[in-house]
């Protein structure tokens, strides 16, 4: 055991007893309480497997911690240590955090959410994990929605199939014969790897701890509300001290099985009970990390809840419903889903490049964020789909996001609001903070369009801008230039983003 840990990493205690339990993920009551400068931070233990029992902390402080551990095993009672917290790395930022509309981490840097989706690649093979985890960094993507249980379904979805088995499963006995009172170590231990891999990169991993995916092949869906609580206790007592955990109570949380016909979908808002899920995780995840719920787009998008940090959706309307959505929750808001690059007939997974990014930086242009994701049948394979098993990002789309989030992360984006002066809703629009700097995006070209850059109290103020003109299809920079709004006109040309920053 490590002495030493820097601030928001893990520092883990592991422990035994030579006493046998007849469950000991229920029987053993496990806690410590961390101790620095007068705070105190208590976290529960879990059951790792083979008589080895676990606590782990993420210090929030540097300096020195101790700490005392509590149990119901004598064994493991009034165990006390210390350890050193140091400096944070220079890639570690922490946590993030909900501030207002936005997103920032524990140290105070503004977090861009530029997300994509890769449902289960945590338990397909190496070679496919180290070539998913290289897309996305290639793309610059730094939120992975991820579910945390295994996918299958074929039912009416002809286009493709979803069937890989997980190399183990997450509770003890087998397929429609679960015990939910006892989880599987070692798949936990397969998905928390994932976890710190993708913490290595920088790279938030957005949990989703329910779906509607099993159709009668598992049953894991027909965990009961106690088991549920079971195991949201054990995920968060394993998970939570990675900084880079997010929690998403679901993946369209409004859908069901039909239960004369496992193959087909029915909406539901009442599959479980959403709210005191959601209740639990803010009562029990010691550092409160990001918690939503995702509806599907023909659903219902979930109502406001203490316990929601912020607002996750799925629909194609990226700008209108963003700014509807901001103005009612007055929280951060991500765009899940707003559907994918791809080939398959179905219209959630057929969206060419273009209106993937259009859609995404709508988004951005509403002041919002968006999660990317692609789904193309390569030849005949039907199986081996990206947005749930990962692998090579093939899909035209994802260069061009990584060059939204460059440009984007040029501007003071927390600070800038919607400039609706100089957004019609089609074919241009601007974001800006006050008059010290623009973000224009243009859709459409239109000729003869004067934008009103400036201070508007004073419309013949002689102020200059840095500007620089963007291709954002082609991602590239077109000019950089001195721009005097009085006698310099910014022509609107189609598919150009522009940024404006007052030089005086």
């Amino acid at each position: 055991m490590s002495t030493t840990v820097e601030k928001w990493g893990v520092f883990e205690l592991k422990l035994s007893t030579s006493r046998k339990y007849h469950n000991p993920f229920t029987d053993v009551k496990l806690k410590a309480s961390f101790y620095n400068s007068g705070q105190k931070k208590v976290v529960h233990g879990f059951y790792d497997g083979d008589g080895i029992y676990k606590i782990r902390f993420m210090p929030e402080l540097e300096g020195e911690y101790s700490y005392v551990v509590r149990s119901n095993d004598p064994e493991m009672n009034n165990i006390t240590g210390t350890f050193t917290v140091t400096p944070p790395s220079a890639d570690n930022h922490g946590p993030v955090r909900v501030t207002g509309e936005h997103f920032t981490y524990a140290d105070g840097t503004p977090f861009f959410v530029m997300g994509t989706t890769a449902y289960v690649w945590h338990y397909r093979p190496g070679e496919i994990r180290e070539r998913t985890l290289r897309s996305f960094s290639k793309y610059g993507f730094n939120k992975i929605r991820m579910l945390f249980f295994p996918k299958h379904y074929r039912g009416n979805f002809n286009a493709v199939d979803i069937s890989y088995e997980p190399p183990c499963y997450p509770f003890e006995g087998g397929p429609k014969d679960f015990d939910f009172t006892r989880p599987n170590p070692e798949y936990f231990r397969m998905f928390e790897q994932r976890v710190k891999e993708l913490c290595e990169l920088g790279i938030e991993a957005d949990v989703i701890l329910f779906h509607p995916y099993d159709f009668g092949h598992w049953d894991i869906d027909k965990m009961d509300e106690e088991d549920a609580l079971l195991y949201l206790r054990y995920i968060i007592n394993r998970l939570s001290a990675f900084r880079n955990v997010w929690w998403s109570l679901a993946n369209e949380y409004d859908i069901g099985c039909d239960e004369d016909n496992p193959g087909r979908f029915m909406l539901s808002q009442n599959r479980r009970n959403w709210d005191v899920i959601g209740e639990y995780i803010k009562a029990n995840d010691p550092y409160g990390h990001p918690r939503s719920c995702h509806n599907i787009t023909f659903g219902w998008i979930y109502p406001d809840r203490p316990w929601m940090t912020h607002v996750s959706y799925q629909h194609p309307d990226t700008y209108t419903l963003m700014l509807e959505l901001k103005r009612e929750y007055k929280k951060p808001v991500i765009n899940d889903e707003y559907q994918y690059e791809g080939n398959l007939p179905d219209c959630w997974g057929n969206s060419s490049a273009e209106l993937t990014l259009l859609r995404h930086w709508l988004s951005v242009m509403a002041g919002g964020y968006a999660t990317h994701g692609e789904a193309f049948v390569i030849g005949e394979n039907n199986r081996d789909i990206f947005w749930s098993y990962g692998g090579d990002m093939v899909g035209d789309s994802a260069p061009c996001l990584k060059f939204l989030k460059e440009i984007v992360m040029t501007c003071p984006w927390q600070e800038m609001k919607r400039d609706y002066v100089n957004t019609d809703g089609q074919n241009y629009f601007s974001l800006s903070k006050g008059y010290e700097f623009y973000l224009l995006f243009f859709r459409n070209t239109m000729n003869g369009k004067t934008l009103w850059i400036g201070p508007k109290e004073d419309p013949k103020a002689d102020v200059e801008y840095d500007a620089v003109f963007f291709d954002v299809k082609n991602c590239k920079i077109i000019k950089s230039c001195r721009i005097r709004p009085r006698t310099d006109k910014i022509e609107i040309t189609a598919w150009t983003a522009v940024t404006l920053k007052l030089v005086k």
